[in-house]
C-alpha cells in the first residue's frame, strides 16, 4: 500500500506529464507547417534506352540512357523549409557512366555537401528552356539551396 507521501509524489509526477504533454502536443502539430518532407523512388531498368526522370517538388533528376547500364533504384528525399530553402538527398551513391541532369527550380546556386563543408555550385540552363537551376553530375550526393 502506498503511503500518503508516495501517493502525493505519484500524483505530482502524473500531473507534470499531463502539463508537459499539453505544451508539447501543439508544437508537434504545428511543426509540419514549417518543413515539408517529400520522397519518391523509381527503378531504371537494365539497358534503358530512354531518359528516366524522377521529380519531387521543384527538384528532379534525369537519368539518360547508358548512365546506369545495369539499371537500379534511384530515390530522392526533399525537405523544404518555410522560406523555400531545401535539402535534396539523392540515393544510392552511384558513379554514373554518363552525367545525369539535376534540376533545382529557379535557384542560381546549390550547395554540394561533403562532410561538414558546403561547396557552392552555380547552376545554368542546360536544357535550353530559358530557366536555370540545373547541373550535371556523375555521382549522387546531398545538395541544398537558398541557404
Amino acid at each position: 500500500m502506498l503511503t500518503k507521501s508516495r501517493r502525493r509524489a505519484l500524483l505530482s509526477a502524473v500531473l507534470a506529464l499531463v502539463v508537459l504533454g499539453a505544451l508539447v502536443l501543439p508544437m508537434t502539430a504545428s511543426a509540419g507547417r514549417f518543413f515539408r518532407r517529400q520522397r519518391d523512388f523509381m527503378f531504371v531498368p537494365r539497358g534503358a534506352t530512354e531518359d528516366y526522370t524522377l521529380q519531387v517538388g521543384q527538384v528532379s533528376v534525369t537519368i539518360p540512357p547508358g548512365a546506369l547500364p545495369r539499371g537500379g533504384p534511384v530515390s530522392l528525399r526533399l525537405v523544404t523549409g518555410p522560406e523555400g530553402n531545401f535539402v535534396a538527398d539523392f540515393r544510392p551513391e552511384y558513379r554514373f557512366q554518363a552525367p545525369v541532369t539535376i534540376k533545382f527550380g529557379a535557384t542560381e546556386v546549390v550547395y554540394y555537401h561533403q562532410g561538414r563543408q558546403r561547396i557552392p555550385i552555380e547552376t545554368s540552363d542546360l536544357d535550353g528552356d530559358g530557366e536555370g537551376g540545373e547541373i550535371e553530375s556523375e555521382t549522387f550526393s546531398r545538395y541544398s539551396g537558398w541557404f
